[in-house]
């Protein structure tokens, strides 16, 4: 147990010594300070943790250094240990003594050789990728986190596991892009550059070199090999008509779908918003207005242009998808058991390991593709909310921008809007949500859908097309 060390203590330390007993005092005066008693002479230490071990560093005997050095010495230990991150030697206690006078010469037998400088450690590639996950979930969004934790751990990485990452160069990792690139699987290529190279960048900065042996990178050179060049190929532009939009609508309140996917499909639809809001929704992020309407607060870190923000994106919602989440918040407060914070929770963990959290973005996407009569994608229903608002409704682009979340419709670099203005807009959204709910409505009332249960057959039926097509890619 640590006791406050006086001069008495020291005395003591020094007549024991001589009688040759052996034993330690901690200093209660000074962190990890200890007196040691011994055969040989009494002298002091001081003990610190360092990479998960305990280690013990000589200072020198009592009779070179006093309590009040030992202890100024102790001090200016722990705070080198902070501000610096490596271990301290016998040159470093040299240094200490000659600037506080107590020896004039290295040559004393307290000092041995001076010790070399601090090579870097060398993480492998798999713990080099644990520690950037670590950072990446501490500054990015889980979505981004979950992303980087899949493409650096996919297979054609997994021979590198064991790898000092310091001896991984451009080349190597370029040759592996390569191959996925000529295997048909050219997102996969570029993906996987998306992943690499910002992790290199981290593993080169100051404060990982040390540990990570990357003391500098080329990586941000790493590209995947030119497109393949396809003849009559597109980038998706589709927008649905409002009598698919319309049809959409109906089968997701059509008791055909399962119940959470047809819920987050509704709010997709009403609101226009990027998929990954809408499976991020938490019950707290609905806010009831003094006036009876219901408004949603996109939370900034699931916002597309939230990043580095403190805003909510608020939107007022229209009576039909208002009253769905009431009823998921009421539901989910009643709820004894298994209760979430999710408005759309998820079943079961994505992998083994991980905790319930909400939907997957990927299952809207996957739910659209499986639905009989529908070409749309999640963002195709955005482009058709700009378009029949601007055809229809003879909206303005500025104005559409405010629901879409394209930085609430101002400049990126407006001083005022970034710094000041504090305005939520409901007013003005509702403006625009109320005609584009009046359109679908209108739409989903025509919408003739047949025979239900033939539907879920189909509904079945796409999502084992959708299997079997993932089960020849992954076997290509």
């Amino acid at each position: 147990m640590p006791i406050a060390i006086i001069e008495k203590t020291v005395a003591k330390a020094i007549t024991d010594s001589r009688a040759g007993k052996s034993y330690d005092v901690t200093d209660a005066g000074r962190s990890g300070l200890i007196l040691r008693a011994a055969p040989k002479g009494a002298s002091w230490l001081w003990r610190y943790m360092y990479d998960g071990q305990y280690r013990r560093l000589k200072l020198g005997p009592v009779s070179l250094i006093n309590l009040t050095i030992a202890r100024s010495i102790a001090a200016a230990a722990r705070e080198y240990l902070v501000t610096q991150d490596r271990p301290l030697g016998e040159a470093w206690v040299r240094d200490q003594l000659m600037m506080r006078r107590v020896i004039d010469r290295p040559a004393l037998d307290i000092v041995a050789k001076p010790s070399p400088p601090p090579k870097p450690m060398t993480w492998t590639y798999a713990e080099a990728v644990a520690a950037y996950l670590v950072e990446v979930k501490r500054t990015r969004r889980e979505r981004t986190w979950s992303d980087r934790r899949g493409m650096l751990g996919i297979a054609e990485m997994k021979h590198l596991q064991s790898r000092p990452v310091s001896s991984i160069g451009r080349r190597e990792i370029a040759t592996i892009v390569a191959e996925i690139h000529r295997s048909g699987r050219e997102r996969h290529a570029s993906h996987l550059c998306e992943a690499i190279r910002p992790m290199w960048s981290w593993l080169a900065g100051d404060a990982q070199q040390l540990r990570s042996g990357v003391l500098a990178s080329d990586m941000a050179q790493l590209r995947a090999p030119e497109k393949t060049n396809a003849e009559g190929e597109e980038a998706s532009t589709y927008c649905p008509p409002p009598e698919e939009l319309g049809r959409l609508l109906a089968l997701s309140q059509a008791s055909v779908i399962d119940e959470v996917l047809a819920d987050a499909l509704l709010l997709t639809l009403y609101t226009a918003q990027r998929r990954r809001s809408v499976v991020n929704a938490r019950l707290t992020d609905f806010v009831e207005e003094p006036d009876g309407s219901l408004t949603w607060a996109i939370a900034p870190i699931h916002r597309k242009t939230g990043r580095g923000k403190r805003r909510t994106h608020d939107l007022p919602l229209p009576a039909v998808p208002a009253a769905m989440v009431r009823r998921r918040i009421q539901a989910a407060a009643t709820e004894k058991r298994n209760q979430s914070p999710w408005l759309f929770p998820a079943r079961r963990p994505r992998r083994a390991g991980d905790e319930v959290t909400h939907i997957h973005a990927d299952s809207l996407t996957h739910l659209l593709d499986a639905l009989p009569g529908s070409r749309a994608a999640p963002h195709d229903i955005r482009r058709g909310f700009t378009t029949h608002l601007e055809d229809e409704a003879g909206l303005d682009t500025s104005e559409l921008k405010l629901v879409l979340d394209h930085s609430e419709g101002k400049s990126g670099n407006d001083v005022t809007e970034k710094h000041y203005s504090r305005a939520r807009r409901l007013a003005r959204k509702a403006v625009i949500l109320e005609p584009w709910a009046a359109l679908l409505e209108r739409a989903a009332a025509s919408a003739k859908l047949g025979d239900l249960d033939a539907l879920r057959d189909g509904i079945t039926a796409g999502y084992k097309r959708q299997k079997t097509k993932k089960a020849k890619s992954d076997a290509a």
